[in-house]
């Protein structure tokens, strides 16, 4: 009786040892799954991972700064930056082309000046600057592209930005029915004198498309005219620089100017007389 009651205990101590081992398993499974999920996970989602090759942006080494109002401010600090990147920067802050000659494609700029006008702070950033402008009658000049050249690199043609329109009606060199230009007889009813890029315009009733043909003419450039217009200038203009002057007959009249801000010089490319713009509630 004593080996059977012996060996009974052992059997259910045995069984209470299973027992309470099988417990003891199942409770650090939960536990272990209830901090599984209630704890953040540390893992990062591919998103968020980042790759080991992965570097930092670069450090810009040039700033623009271009503050425009009556006159353009213009502010710039680079160190041994491409000149690629600074044309770049200063063409999107303009909204203007900024064109870099073939020699300073691969080359760097260190330079640093403030609060600079516009026209002498870019003789700054390259050997030879040139600027093509467009003219017109009470309004800023609006500029159509820059050009920011090296000491060998040749000068930009002269129609490189102002093309012709493509229903303009294109006249150069001398025509039989225009009339007198420079050294007329002074009771012509149509003179106009070029004297170091001064004009003197004396229109006596004269329709301005022959007025505007006669400048062009005296200049030396190509005349555009878009339409046939029907206006009559009678005006005497003297000594005067000649986008000023041939933008005051009318304000459908342009100038194409190319500035040379290295020789400080202006010089015209092209006289264009435009159909005229619609004026609101018209």
């Amino acid at each position: 009786m004593i080996s059977k009651y012996h060996s009974s205990v052992v059997l259910k101590s045995g069984l209470v040892g299973r027992v309470s081992s099988g417990f003891y398993l199942i409770t650090v499974i939960l536990f272990i799954l209830a901090h599984s999920v209630g704890a953040p996970s540390s893992a990062q989602s591919p998103e968020q991972k980042q790759s080991p090759s992965a570097k930092p942006a670069p450090k810009k080494k040039h700033r623009w700064r271009i503050t425009e109002s009556d006159l353009m401010a213009v502010s710039l600090k680079a160190d041994k930056a491409k000149m690629t990147e600074v044309a770049a920067d200063l063409s999107r802050r303009l909204r203007t082309p900024v064109i870099l000659g073939a020699s300073l494609k691969q080359a760097a700029i260190s330079v640093e000046f403030a609060d600079l006008l516009f026209e002498p702070a870019m003789t700054l950033v390259a050997p030879r600057v040139y600027v093509d402008y467009e003219v017109r009658a009470n309004a800023k000049p609006k500029m159509l592209a820059i050009y920011l050249m090296g000491a060998d690199d040749p000068e930009p043609s002269k129609n490189e930005t102002v093309k012709s329109g493509s229903e303009a009606m294109m006249i150069e060199g001398n025509t039989e029915d225009e009339p007198a230009a420079a050294g007329a007889p002074e009771d012509d009813p149509l003179q106009v004198d070029l004297d170091d890029n001064f004009l003197t315009i004396t229109s006596k009733k004269q329709p301005l498309i022959a007025v505007v043909l006669t400048i062009a003419e005296v200049l030396e450039v190509p005349a555009e005219v878009n339409y046939e217009s029907s206006e009559i200038i009678d005006t005497v203009i003297k000594d005067t620089p000649f986008e000023d002057a041939i933008t005051r007959l009318s304000p459908n009249v342009r100038v194409y100017v190319r500035a040379d801000l290295t020789r400080s010089t202006r010089a015209p490319l092209r006289v264009r007389l435009v159909t005229p713009e619609k004026v609101e509630g018209q």
